[in-house]
């Protein structure tokens, strides 16, 4: 049970910085083009994620697909890393002012390669305002998971974070037009006590794409820091996928 705790821990602080829910004013600064572009991934695109300044640390792959319905637009995500086994699942909702968070999954691996899914509680179901004030303003998110091997155990995530403007990256030799988020983030695991630990970072989003470059600072000595590389469909992942399985 400690190992999957502490991989769960790892799993946490690989999240992409999405997460967020708060009220922002209506007046305030309109960011939904930064935001993934829902309406244009029904077939669904692979995001792939290289680290930098981490030689021993492989990319991580983020393959998002719309959901249309009658009723309403769906955005999911699922999360895989450089061995290309799945770790996170989630379905959103998209609404007039924002993302609803539907469900969040979390697996962990058994040294067989079984897979366990872990639901998580979602106590603040906002995923992405917007609308944003331009003098900041703090937006918060809330995870909690259970786990049915330790059903009195829980891991909590709260990430607060803070609209504090606009910037430029590159992606594909191109500067683009990005939003900028500030982190705060605590991860608390309770097992007849809390063990709390704190982490900083911050996000970058471009206009028409989504999230291109995100950091976090787990301690002085430990920075994880990623950035988009390149965008394609699912079936040049399965080929990489298959090409592993052969090695």
């Amino acid at each position: 049970m400690k190992c999957c705790r502490y991989f769960t821990r790892l799993c946490l602080l690989m999240l992409p910085f999405w997460l967020a829910c708060g009220t922002a004013e209506e007046t305030g600064l309109d960011i939904r083009e930064y935001y993934f572009p829902a309406e244009e991934l029904a077939a669904g695109l692979v995001y792939e994620y290289q680290p930098i300044g981490m030689d021993s640390i492989g990319p991580s792959y983020w393959f998002y697909k719309s959901l249309p319905t009658d009723s309403a637009l769906y955005l999911t995500g699922t999360y895989y890393e450089a061995d290309l086994m799945v770790k996170q699942f989630f379905r959103a909702e998209i609404v007039h002012n924002g993302c609803l968070m539907q469900e969040y999954y979390l697996y962990t691996t058994d040294s067989t390669g079984r897979q366990t899914r872990h639901d998580a509680d979602i106590q603040a179901a906002n995923a992405f305002p917007f609308t944003v004030r331009d003098s900041g303003g703090i937006f918060l998110s809330k995870l909690e998971w259970t786990f049915s091997e330790a059903p009195r155990q829980t891991t909590t995530l709260v990430r607060n974070r803070r609209y504090i403007g606009k910037t430029s990256y590159p992606f594909r030799g191109e500067e683009r037009e990005c939003v900028v988020f500030e982190l705060k983030e605590l991860i608390d695991d309770y097992d007849e006590g809390h063990l709390e630990q704190q982490y900083a970072g911050r996000e970058l989003y471009a206009k028409g794409i989504g999230l291109v470059y995100y950091i976090k600072e787990v301690s002085t000595d430990f920075v994880l820091e990623y950035e988009l590389a390149d965008i394609y469909p699912m079936k040049r992942l399965e080929k990489r996928f298959k090409k592993l399985l052969n090695e």
